[in-house]
């Protein structure tokens, strides 16, 4: 399991700021405590398959005039 931040951006202006985190099981949906998120933008960030071996990543996507990052690091076991 990780835990998650989604960041967003507009395009034009590079400002990252925090707009959901969670956590998240590869190949299951992810549990937001914040989602005021298209649909399409969740998919498209959590379209990953981290190894077994992975402690951290990161995914983006752009939808619209919006980048959106996701980034997940393993919870300690």
């Amino acid at each position: 399991m990780y835990k998650v931040t989604i960041q967003a951006t507009p395009v034009a202006v590079i400002n990252w700021r925090v707009v959901a985190t969670g956590t998240w099981t590869p190949g299951q949906q992810p549990q937001l405590a914040e989602q005021d998120l298209p649909a399409e933008v969740v998919e498209a960030l959590f379209n990953v398959s981290p190894s077994a071996t992975d402690e951290s990543g990161r995914n983006q996507v752009q939808c619209g005039d919006t980048f959106y990052a996701v980034v997940f690091r393993r919870l300690a076991k």
